[in-house]
Formats: C-alpha cells, sequence, structure tokens
C-alpha cells in the first residue's frame, strides 16, 4: 500500500512541475492585419457579432446590439501625455482613449537603455483601450469614433502636485456634447475616468460601457521573454471567475456586484474597477480567430438620475501590496492556484526576507530552510517508517510466498509484523502528503511573483567563461544551466540513499526521474531551480543524519507470524 502511495505522490509532483513548465500558455500570437478603418476614424471595438448569449452567473441571455454610425470630422490626432512618477499614460483625442501607458520602474529587458514595459493594444488592432460605448434601446453608439478637444496636452505630477486631471469634450452626430474626465494620482498606477452626455433624456435600459483591449502587451517586447499569454479575471458576487471564450465572436457576461474585471499575463494586469457594482462584467474575443487578443469590459446602468459611468483603472505590476491598495479583492487578480491561501502568506513572508537580504537567491534558500526546519519533525517521522519498512522488506516477501493464494491470511500476518515491529506502514507516505500544499503553494509563488522578475542572484558586469554573467533574472532559466545540472545530481543521490520498498519494475522507473526531472528544469525559471536544488541537499542532510541514527544495531528484529 505505501508504495503505491509514495508513486503516486511522486508522479503528481511530475504532473504539477512538467505542466507548470512544459505547457504553460505561450506568448501572444503574432497580431492579425487591422480591422478596417474608415474615413471619420478607427471603427468600434472588435466584439462578437450580436447573439444571445447565456448569463455566465444568472443563465439569463444577453443580446447585443448593432452600432449605429457615428459621424465626426476628420481632424489631427492630438496625444496628451502624463507622467505619475510610476507610469507615463499617453491618451489619444480621438475617441479619448489610452494609446498606451509605459510602466517606469519595469523594463523590457535587463539591456542596458532597455526601453519601460508598455501596456497597449497589440500593433495594428484598431481599437485602443477605454474605449466608452452608450447602449440606448435602438442603437449603440461608440465614443472610438468621436474626436474630442483635451482641455491640456501634458500633466506632470509630482510631491508637490498631487493630483491632476485631463478634461476631452466632443460632439455626437446630433449636436449633443460628451465629456470624458480623467484623475491621475502622483505615484499611483490607478486612475479614474468618467463618461456622459450633456442634457441627455436616456430612454429605460440605457447603459454605458467602457472596454480595455484588444490585448495587453506588445508581443515584440514581453512576449520575447517568454511570458504567458493574455487571461481574464473577473470578481463578481465575491467569486472569481475566469473563463476564456474559445471560439471566434464568443463573448461572456457575469452580473450582479461587479467589483472588478482584469486581463493579465504572468506578471502585469489592465483591471477595470466598477465604482458602481451593480451592472456586468464582459469579457470577449475578437472575430478573427480564436488565437486573436481578448476584449474585457465593464457595463454601467443609466437612469434618468444617474447619467454617467465612473470607472477606476489600475494598469501596472502584479505586485499584491500595490494591487490590494487599489482594491482590497485586487490581489485576486494573481492566479496561485488551488493553494492560494498559502501562497499569499508565504508571497508576503519571501517580500520580509527580502527587506533583510536584499537578495532574492539568499531569500529563496532562506525561505527553502524555512520550511525544512519548521517541517523537520514530520520528514524525520517519514524517512524513519521507511527505513523501518525497508528492513521488513524480506519478511514480507516470505509472507508473500507462503501465502501467496490466501489473500487474507497475507494481511492477517503482515498487520501483525506491522505491530510486533511497530511501524506504521503509512508513516512514510503521510507526512509527505502533508507537505504537499505547502510545497504546491510555495512553487507558485515563485512561479508567479513579479519581485523575482529580472532579480539577480548572483550576476557579474562581464561574461566568465561558459558561465556568461550568472543568474541576472531569477524569472527565467539559468543560461549556465549550472544550477539544474546541481539539481539533477542530488535528487539522484537523495534517490540514492532513501530506502526504497517497492518492487524491481518500480525501483528501475524511479531510476529515471532524476534525469527526468533534470530535462524539465533545463528551462525553468532559476528561482524555482534554486528552491529545488536547496530542498535536495537539505533532504540529503537529514537522510545522512536518519541513517546514522538508526542502525541496523538499533533496529527491532522482525518477528515472522505463524500461519
Amino acid at each position: 500500500m505505501e508504495k503505491r502511495a509514495v508513486l503516486a505522490i511522486v508522479l503528481s509532483l511530475v504532473v504539477v512541475v512538467l505542466w507548470s513548465i512544459l505547457f504553460a500558455p505561450g506568448p501572444p500570437p503574432p497580431d492579425e492585419p487591422p480591422d478596417t478603418v474608415s474615413p471619420a476614424g478607427p471603427a468600434r471595438p472588435a466584439l462578437p457579432t450580436p447573439q444571445a448569449t447565456a448569463d455566465a452567473t444568472s443563465g439569463s441571455p444577453v443580446t447585443g446590439t448593432p452600432p449605429s454610425p457615428t459621424v465626426s470630422v476628420q481632424v489631427p490626432e492630438t496625444l496628451v501625455t502624463i507622467d505619475t512618477g510610476v507610469a507615463q499614460v499617453m491618451l489619444a483625442s480621438q475617441g479619448a482613449n489610452v494609446k498606451a501607458v509605459h510602466l517606469s520602474g519595469y523594463k523590457t529587458t535587463l539591456m542596458p537603455g532597455a526601453p519601460p514595459v508598455e501596456i497597449a493594444p497589440v500593433p495594428g488592432a484598431a481599437t485602443l483601450p477605454l474605449t466608452a460605448e452608450i447602449h440606448l434601446a435602438e442603437r449603440v453608439i461608440s465614443l472610438g469614433r468621436v474626436a474630442f478637444t483635451p482641455s491640456q496636452t501634458a500633466l506632470h505630477l509630482s510631491p508637490s502636485h498631487q493630483e491632476g486631471s485631463i478634461a476631452f469634450r466632443g460632439e455626437l452626430e446630433d449636436g449633443r456634447t460628451v465629456h470624458r474626465l480623467y484623475r491621475f494620482r502622483h505615484g499611483e498606477y490607478t486612475f479614474e475616468v468618467s463618461t456622459w452626455v450633456e442634457g441627455w433624456q436616456l430612454p429605460p435600459g440605457s447603459s454605458m460601457f467602457v472596454l480595455w483591449g484588444p490585448g495587453l502587451l506588445r508581443p515584440d517586447d514581453e512576449g520575447r521573454q517568454g511570458q504567458t499569454a493574455e487571461h481574464p479575471r473577473s470578481y463578481v458576487n465575491g467569486k472569481v471567475f475566469d473563463e476564456v471564450p474559445a471560439k471566434a465572436g464568443e463573448r461572456k457576461f457575469h452580473q450582479g456586484q461587479v467589483a472588478w474585471t482584469a486581463l493579465s499575463d504572468t506578471y502585469f494586469t489592465a483591471a477595470l474597477i466598477s465604482k458602481e457594482p451593480l451592472g456586468d462584467a464582459l469579457l470577449a474575443r475578437r472575430l478573427e480567430g480564436e488565437g486573436e487578443p481578448l476584449t474585457i469590459g465593464l457595463r454601467t446602468p443609466l437612469t434618468a438620475d444617474k447619467t454617467r459611468q465612473t470607472v477606476r483603472v489600475y494598469v501596472g505590476p502584479k505586485d499584491q501590496s500595490l494591487l490590494v491598495a487599489a482594491e482590497p479583492s485586487l490581489d485576486k487578480v494573481i492566479d496561485l492556484g488551488f493553494f492560494s491561501p498559502l501562497a499569499r502568506p508565504m508571497l508576503q513572508f519571501l517580500r520580509f526576507l527580502r527587506s533583510v537580504v536584499h537578495n532574492y537567491g539568499l531569500t529563496i534558500i532562506l525561505a527553502t530552510i524555512s520550511i525544512k526546519v519548521v517541517f523537520w519533525p514530520l520528514t524525520q517521522t517519514s524517512a524513519k517508517s521507511m527505513q523501518a519498512m525497508q528492513k521488513l522488506q524480506p519478511k514480507l516477501k516470505e509472507l508473500q510466498a507462503r501465502y501467496k493464494d490466501d489473500r487474507q491470511a497475507l494481511n492477517r500476518e503482515m498487520m501483525q509484523i506491522y505491530r510486533d515491529n511497530k511501524v506504521n506502514p503509512m508513516g512514510g507516505c503521510l507526512p509527505m502528503v502533508l507537505q504537499i500544499p505547502v510545497f504546491f503553494a510555495f512553487y507558485n509563488a515563485l512561479l508567479y511573483a513579479i519581485e523575482l522578475r529580472h532579480a539577480p542572484f548572483v550576476c557579474w558586469q562581464t561574461e566568465v567563461w561558459w558561465i556568461g554573467r550568472g543568474i541576472c533574472d531569477l524569472s527565467v532559466y539559468d543560461p549556465s544551466y549550472i544550477t539544474p545540472v546541481l539539481m539533477g545530481v542530488t535528487m539522484f543521490f537523495q534517490q540514492k540513499m532513501t530506502p526504497t520498498t517497492g518492487d524491481p519494475t518500480q525501483a528501475k522507473i524511479m531510476q529515471f526521474m532524476p534525469l527526468m526531472f533534470l530535462m524539465f528544469f533545463l528551462q525553468a525559471p532559476a528561482g524555482l531551480v534554486i528552491y529545488w536544488l536547496v530542498n535536495n541537499i537539505l533532504s540529503i542532510g537529514q537522510q545522512m543524519l536518519v541513517n546514522r541514527m538508526y542502525t541496523p544495531a538499533t533496529a527491532q528484529t522482525p518477528a515472522l507470524g505463524k500461519g
């Protein structure tokens, strides 16, 4: 029973590691040719064609209405630049949308002079982020076609100038004036956008959408660095939804108390935070194909008393503290898997250690040692139990030969031997099972922690032999392959030192485990490899201690039951 449980645990670890390393979504696909642009300006957001769609939470159908053309005079586009100290936001007068957001503190590569990360639609996209749509009973008005006039073309915020705003004013085809107002604060990745039309008596059922997309990062920047593909997340009615439309033109709505909806990759996100909880969170895939970028959106119902939509927007890194500061539940945009309740405190623990040693490589080593110390008694119990089980193997095989035709008698005699020698057959794997949630939680914390992005461990200014410049980025693989090779070697020695209780066939299969893990970890983030390597070294030391303490002289002589 024990050998099967241990084998199942090991194989489960292999599957999880292989899936995380080899089958994670790839970078965003190359962009398709741009959508058709009318003489009046960009087309409306490339949302799916109108169709009845089952609501993801209530099951009620949601239908769309095709947009009516909004005519505007073609005027030269004006760009407005806002510097918040941590980001440079560029707004376009056409549609009063976001042209691009440059994150000042995050570079695309480690090369000197590398440009900052740019969060923007994919190249060639016909629409820009934060396009607004007014949905009336009989038509949809896309403000992306409206030529707005900004109140100013530049805004620089500083400690002495903490807040600022940019007002846009435009006209609809019927002559009504439409406004969009952006508010920014110094040192924040969050800003606010309000949209309204002057003196409009709205018919019942009217609403306004604000849309982000299509896309998040330019694939020629972060896509080359192994970033995972964009994925959406919404927090509605106290639950997280992360379904992705699989078909071209498909869209999903989540109705109710909407907190936020976001589009993310591994390290960065653009989130729309609702200031009016009652509404919808929208997720749509463009019409061109399954590989096309996604679009997210928020819908706000409009009434005679409420004729404007105000949305807070977070565009920046998936840093837990920054996300919580923007919105208490926004840290849930970081997907840390099933064991996220354990992974989130571990991220906090990593930050604390980093504040002490000022190096994330050392932080990972100290965190691994801390986890090993906490689970030392359980691991010690498991190792001793496996030692005891190994010593009983000759007697157990003798029983199996004697009672090969009597299964009940065999089980009875085996349990008697366990009792006589005070050995728990599950004692070797049960402590391992208890440690699995912590292992997965720490694994995911390292895999998705933006703190490891471009974080060095040992890094030199010039290349040294085949080692190169060392490990200068813990979020990508070790270019010298030293750490994964050491990890494979230590895993081999650890396996040789660990008592085996399985049959010869299983033992031969397990011999290939170090080689399999070595192949998996060659392209794994260096931070993960360092964690596994240090854990192996500590396990070897602990096993040596157990082997010295639990010698044949200290073991009880197994007693063979009589049939």
